[in-house]
């Protein structure tokens, strides 16, 4: 239980909470201060110190935490965005928070600081993304810094929906969560649970012999939005007739069937259904083949093989290959092709150790909330951001620059991979890559061929092995002369008012 010495509650004059604060603070002994504070695009310390809110800035710098201080902050009821900012203001305040915990300035001048933010559930998936498309350099930032754990959530993301991961992968993250909070004696109240462990519990008993059937969501595709409809469909329709392949059908069907809505949007749905299965087939078989080439690259990685096996195990690694590569180039639909490459990327940073996405080094699940829970009525998140102490990847200033550049860079640079990198310099991909192992190593997240390795994949350890190896390269330019000629994107000329943000 938090119980502050002083509580200061800074709302804008024309908050909608402050006459709801008035009987906690008109109280003679109330430890809490009511103060009008304006809508601002970021944070301001230094007017802070001036209010009295907090004690002078200029103490000695620290790394150890400060726990004399938690932040607690709610972006979700200010306009979303600004009108001279193209992103969320809940991520213009959060990178202004990272990259002063990478400074050791403001708040964290003193040891890096705690904070519990409420903010909109739509800017939850840019914080902490639960799939690889989503993760952008902004979620690399998080990572790098914090330590970001969802306490509230909803699950009636739209976003979330339509950015879904292989059904497999989310099953397997929800096992694995709820391995640990039965390990810590943790559970979730009744009426707090998300669909997710829901899922799992019926998984569960599906693997012990109890509510056998078929699951629509655990086919190893992603679920859709109209697997449940069609589910009531089917049972409501359960004696329609079915042609000699097993398919319901239209046609020779009474009248009042035919002119059924609901039958005609049953059948849309089981046709749209065995399009899904039949794409969800070969998708299967491509990851499979993919897991055995994962499989033998970490075998060929193994230090103790002598150079007869080694070799015999790369030869065996590269038929493999050069099969999934005709497997792909036979398959029919670019739609086909860009899913397995959605699902290969989201199993490998899933099968990574620690996982890459934050989301899946959760130690519990978030507690589902309605908006109706909160007013105005509204869905939102609860999110836990906690420094990672000590800092992982110690930067300096001009460290630092260059990171911002080169993040930004190669993730709107329009590249797959890291072959963007002698955009920025003639000889750079070759010349930085060289000094990152990270980035050909398959036990920390790599590729054999670096090629093959996604920005979308990029570790923290590997942007940081980058930055490094950029410092250390004897022939790189001056950056304020790639600046110029375009070759490096510098954000502080772009609408995001010098924060850098966004994909």
């Amino acid at each position: 239980m938090v119980k502050p010495r002083q509580h200061i509650l800074a709302e804008p004059p024309e908050s909608p909470f402050a006459q709801h604060l008035k009987q906690y603070t008109d109280q003679s002994s109330s430890r809490y201060k009511l103060i009008d504070w304006p809508q601002l695009e970021s944070w301001e310390p230094d007017r802070y110190v001036a209010e009295g809110l907090l004690p002078a800035l200029d103490v000695q710098k620290s790394t150890e935490p400060n726990r004399s201080i938690l932040f607690l902050a709610n972006t979700a009821y200010s306009a979303h965005r600004s009108m001279t900012s193209s992103i969320a203001r809940t991520q213009i305040k959060l990178l202004c928070w990272a990259s002063d915990i990478l400074n050791g300035a403001t708040f964290h001048a003193g040891g890096p600081v705690r904070m519990l933010l409420w903010c909109p559930e739509k800017d939850v998936a840019t914080v902490l993304p639960r799939t690889i498309r989503q993760r952008s350099k902004f979620a690399l930032l998080m990572e790098m810094t914090c330590k970001v754990e969802e306490i509230v959530g909803c699950d009636e993301s739209t976003l979330r929906k339509q950015k879904m991961r292989d059904q497999v992968i989310e099953l397997e993250s929800g096992k694995r969560v709820a391995k640990l909070m039965a390990d810590s004696g943790v559970s979730t109240p009744s009426g707090r649970e998300t669909n997710l462990q829901k899922q799992v519990r019926e998984a569960d008993e599906r693997s012990k012999g109890k509510g056998a059937g078929e699951n629509l969501g655990a086919t190893g595709t992603r679920a859709r939005n109209w697997h449940e409809e069609l589910e009531e469909l089917r049972e409501k329709f359960k004696d329609a007739p079915k042609d000699s392949k097993g398919r319901y059908i239209h046609l020779n069907q009474p009248k009042e069937i035919i002119e059924d809505p609901q039958y005609l949007r049953f059948i849309d749905l089981e046709r749209n259904f065995r399009h899904q299965q039949k794409k969800t087939v070969e998708i299967k078989e491509l990851l499979q083949e993919q897991a055995e080439i994962d499989a033998l690259d970490l075998q060929a990685h193994d230090p103790k093989l002598k150079d007869a096996q080694r070799n015999a195990a790369l030869a065996k690694l590269q038929r493999k290959k050069d099969q999934l590569q005709a497997h792909l180039d036979n398959t029919k639909g670019r739609l086909t092709r860009n899913e397995f490459k959605f699902f290969k990327d989201d199993r490998k940073a899933f099968a990574s150790n620690p996982p890459l996405l934050m989301w899946d080094q959760r130690t519990a699940e978030p507690l589902k909330a309605y908006k109706e829970e909160f007013y105005p009525a509204k869905n939102l998140c609860l999110l836990d951001i906690q420094p990672r102490h000590p800092l992982p990847y110690p930067m300096t200033p001009a460290q630092l620059l260059f990171l911002r550049m080169l993040t930004t860079t190669i993730w709107q640079g329009g590249a797959d991979n890291l072959t963007i990198l002698d955009r920025i310099a003639p000889g750079a991909f070759n010349a930085l890559t060289s000094k990152v192992p990270s980035l050909t190593d398959p036990t920390r997240g790599g590729e054999r061929d670096i090629r093959d390795l996604t920005i979308d994949r990029l570790t923290p350890e590997m942007v940081y092995g980058l930055v490094k190896a950029w410092f250390d390269w004897p022939f790189r330019p001056n950056l304020g002369d790639l600046i110029h000629r375009g070759n490096l994107i510098d954000d502080l000329d772009s609408d995001d008012g010098g924060i850098p943000g966004g994909r």
